[in-house]
């Protein structure tokens, strides 16, 4: 089986489930873009409920269709993304979002943690899980008690076993994340984890290094006539 075949099957059966796939935000069912009568997708937006940082007003805006579980995500989070924030991101070039895009069982209880911790920290959240990821994801590591190691990892975000046990099993964002799933899968064609987007076109950035990242950036910027 292809890898577009197992991420559009697990997002099926997230579906069906409903609640193995979940959202990077708090955002509300309401917030979401939902298909026109004539079955076509409104344009993409960037909602106040989605999980930004960097310049609102920033000329170009950057999105991460992202797994926690992902370990490509993992690498990217700490080999790339340190260089992007500090050249494009804090010299407000570049508006950069997290979107959730689940692909596997154990993205549902790390990613409603990252949804308790106060909006604030939710990247360092979303950062201290991407690199402890050998300590708690059972996909993809030994791991014999990724439940036990993901409340460990609940404690080091100021949350109690009780929070992060009620954070865990909620379901209050479950709705709207299935539905972010299947748009992001509509409107970009998503293939695995990560996806980057950029002023709301998909980029295919090979093996998302940190040269790669700099081209499509770049090029966005000068089109826009930025430096």
């Amino acid at each position: 089986m292809s890898r577009k075949q197992i991420v559009t099957v697990a997002v099926i059966i997230l579906l069906l489930l409903g609640g193995a796939a979940y959202y990077l935000t708090s955002r509300a069912p309401s917030d979401a873009v939902a298909p026109a009568a004539d079955g076509f997708l409104a344009p993409d937006r960037i909602s106040p409920a989605d999980k930004a940082m960097g310049n609102p007003g920033a000329p170009i805006t950057m999105i991460e269709y992202f797994a926690q579980i992902c370990s490509v995500c993992a690498r990217f989070d700490q080999e790339v993304f340190p260089l992007l924030k500090a050249k494009y991101i804090d010299t407000g070039k570049v508006r950069y979002v997290m979107r959730i895009y689940p692909i596997r069982p154990l993205d549902q209880p790390s990613y409603r943690l990252d949804l308790c911790v106060p909006p604030d920290h939710f990247f360092q959240s979303v950062d201290l899980l991407f690199r402890n990821q050998p300590l708690w994801d059972a996909e993809e590591y030994p791991v014999s008690d990724p439940h036990g190691e993901l409340i460990k990892m609940a404690r080091i975000m100021g949350l109690t076993p009780e929070q992060a046990e009620a954070c865990m099993n909620s379901t209050a964002q479950d709705a709207a994340i299935n539905q972010a799933a299947q748009e992001a899968t509509a409107r970009y064609n998503i293939e695995g984890t990560p996806t980057f987007v950029i002023d709301f076109k998909k980029v295919d950035m090979g093996q998302k290094t940190w040269d790669e990242v700099q081209r499509a950036l770049d090029a966005a910027l000068a089109a826009k006539g930025v430096k």
